[in-house]
């Protein structure tokens, strides 16, 4: 029996990156796919060779697999149900920003993380990218001393699809922390506060 055996709940697009993880690992195994259109399921795991089991739900994947982790590659709106779930079933849990598109049910899986005694840990991936790994070692080595201030301009043309189209704030919910993140890595700071204001320019599409 392998250490990480896994459930993957949500088995859209994003999904790839995260089976391709475990495909790389000697130590890990998907036991069981959810999805609530469990034909998604069943044709992530036939495009994948995986012979793991399809859910629509996962408290049915949790009581007849022997997970100890899940994977949470859901829409926003459901990260509180499938965290809290897979927490109080025992699972250690690792899932995708954002934590939740609330103050109240980021909250809420902080408590069941700590009520249950397990991990709950969101994936962060831009501050591993050997350019800015290469920019924080410069900062942090004194290349242009102390630093006073960090500024960072976000321009992005994406038309996503998919979910994020009907977000009322996709770029603050879904794509800000990973600026937020890296002005985090860089000055080795955390914040005290955070101010933010939206508006929409001629042109946008949000």
């Amino acid at each position: 029996m392998k250490q990480h055996r896994i459930i993957v709940a949500g088995c859209g697009g994003m999904s790839n990156t995260w089976f391709d993880y475990v495909a790389q690992r000697d130590d890990a195994e998907i036991v069981g796919l959810v999805d609530i259109y469990i034909d998604s399921a069943i044709a992530m795991a036939n495009r994948r060779g995986l012979s793991a089991p399809a859910f629509s739900s996962l408290e049915q994947a949790l009581s007849e697999t022997d997970a100890n982790l899940v994977f949470d590659v859901t829409i926003p709106e459901s990260h509180r149900e499938i965290v809290t779930t897979a927490l109080t079933a025992g699972c250690n849990v690792f899932g995708e920003k954002p934590m939740g598109v609330s103050m109240e049910d980021a909250k809420a899986m902080l408590r069941a993380a700590e009520s249950t005694g397990k991990r709950y840990a969101v994936m962060q991936n831009r501050r591993y990218q050997k350019q800015l790994r290469a920019l924080r070692a410069s900062v942090q080595n004194g290349a242009i001393g102390r630093v006073g201030s960090i500024h960072a301009d976000f321009f992005i043309g994406a038309h996503f699809g998919g979910f994020r189209d009907a977000m009322e704030h996709p770029l603050i919910l879904d794509m800000a922390i990973h600026t937020f993140d890296q002005a985090r890595c860089i000055s080795g700071a955390d914040a005290v506060s955070v101010y933010c204001h939206e508006f929409n320019p001629p042109g946008s599409w949000y």
